[in-house]
């Protein structure tokens, strides 16, 4: 009996030790959100502690907590401060890791704003910040201390703007909860952004596979007002005040549309419940970016907005890369080492490919597969992708994630997409 007992109580610690943190056991329904900055240049990178503050809702995910897909360049994780015992972790991207890839940061430093949101903890807990060296190796930039109940975290109430929810809002935990930030629409075209927003949702829903999963996508059109109505185009000389000082011309690419007001940017978000930041932008012009779990922009007139919409979002959500590439020189063409595997699902160096869609390849598939019509509409391993003509590839011919004209993300696409919308929703 006593050797019963022993070994019962051995399996009840050992489950104990090793299962997944409970949401209720360590966290409230509100959020906690972190702004840092991220310094440095081409060869240094470095994260400082700016604010911290909770905010009203928590939209994200309620189960495997410690676990994640292992996306993004940098990942934060939040450990209980007396087990140190991994309780929330989440991967992210950011602009200062492409701006790291320019010509500019080889000769000077910059400061990038950033923002990190998890569930705000009811215990003391220790939160990591971290840069991917490779694959699966991570450099600690950034360690805290956080307790909730100290008096220096902010609770301010949001400013309040007005808000319409469009698509079914069941319970946050189960839902792909989408804040949609209106940029460059004056309080005068409010009524302008609603109808755009419910446009983006409805060719958002046309796509697979969120279209078989369209009861569970909810979008929060947020009409954050602008004094100017448009948007800034520095290479035109344009400059325009608006809710969230977007422009294009990032590292001086014409089509590149980023804003570096980041902290202004969840200020709104923090109106809803969100898994995803969306800007939309009053202008006809062509453009965008998605940096993944961190923010899209999209222009909301032009003739290819219904396919940069959902483009970008394949970056900021899927954490997708873009397959095409540049016969020339191009600013963001040394992004990628190919002496390591890519993080990105859609692209391969080929160094550690078992981690990517090798079991989705069909049986003889070449290495590399020829752009030829036998391989057409097929998964295979093309080389040509994360703007690199030559050692990197992707895998198919064509995608939304290479080009405007294809009407559909490609299968390996899709499946990292659809594991994405199961991991926040069940």
């Amino acid at each position: 009996m006593l050797k019963y007992t022993l070994t019962l109580l051995s399996i009840l610690v050992y489950s104990n030790l090793f299962a997944s943190p409970s949401f209720s056991d360590f966290f409230t329904d509100k959020a906690c959100r972190v702004d840092f900055h991220f310094c440095g240049n081409t060869h240094q990178t470095t994260a400082y502690l700016d604010n911290i503050r909770q905010e009203p809702f928590w939209g994200g995910r309620h189960n495997h907590l410690d676990s994640d897909l292992n996306l993004g360049d940098f990942r934060f994780r939040v450990l209980d401060s007396i087990s140190q015992k991994v309780i929330y972790i989440n991967g992210f991207d950011a602009l200062f890791r492409e701006w790291q890839s320019t010509p500019e940061a080889q000769k000077t430093n910059k400061s990038f704003e950033q923002a990190i949101q998890f569930p705000y903890p009811k215990k003391a807990v220790v939160l990591l910040i971290e840069k991917r060296l490779d694959f699966n190796r991570w450099e600690e930039l950034l360690r805290f201390n956080l307790s909730p109940d100290d008096k220096l975290i902010e609770k301010r109430i949001p400013r309040q703007v007005p808000v319409k929810t469009i698509g079914k809002s069941d319970r946050p935990e189960k839902d792909i909860d989408i804040a949609v930030i209106a940029e460059g629409y004056t309080a005068a075209e409010q009524d302008k952004f609603f109808k755009d927003a419910q446009r983006l949702y409805e060719n958002l829903c046309t796509h697979e596979p969120f279209a078989s999963n369209k009861n569970k996508i909810v979008l929060h059109a947020i009409a954050a007002p602008s004094e100017n109505s448009g948007v800034s185009v520095p290479q035109d000389s344009v400059w325009k005040n608006t809710a969230v000082g977007s422009n294009f011309y990032t590292f001086y690419e014409p089509r590149y549309l980023t804003t570096l007001n980041v902290k202004k940017v969840y200020d709104f978000a923090a109106l809803v419940p969100y898994d995803a930041v969306y800007i939309l932008v009053n202008t006809d012009r062509y453009g965008g970016g998605g940096i993944y779990n961190f923010y899209t922009l999209v222009t909301a007139d032009n003739k290819y907005t219904t396919q940069v919409s959902v483009h970008e979002f394949g970056h900021s959500f899927g954490g997708l890369a873009d397959e095409y590439f540049y016969d020339k020189q191009d600013v963001l063409t040394d992004m990628y080492d190919l002496k390591t595997e890519p993080w990105e699902p859609n692209i391969t160096s080929l160094v550690d490919f078992d981690k990517k869609w090798k079991n989705d390849l069909p049986k003889g598939t070449p290495v590399p597969t020829p752009p030829t019509d036998q391989y057409k509409g097929k998964v295979g391993i093309f080389e040509g992708g994360g703007y690199l003509t030559k050692g990197m590839y992707r895998p198919s011919f064509d995608c939304r994630m290479r080009t405007n004209s294809y009407p559909e993300f490609c299968p390996v696409c899709r499946k990292a997409i659809e594991r994405m919308i199961r991991f926040l929703t069940e």
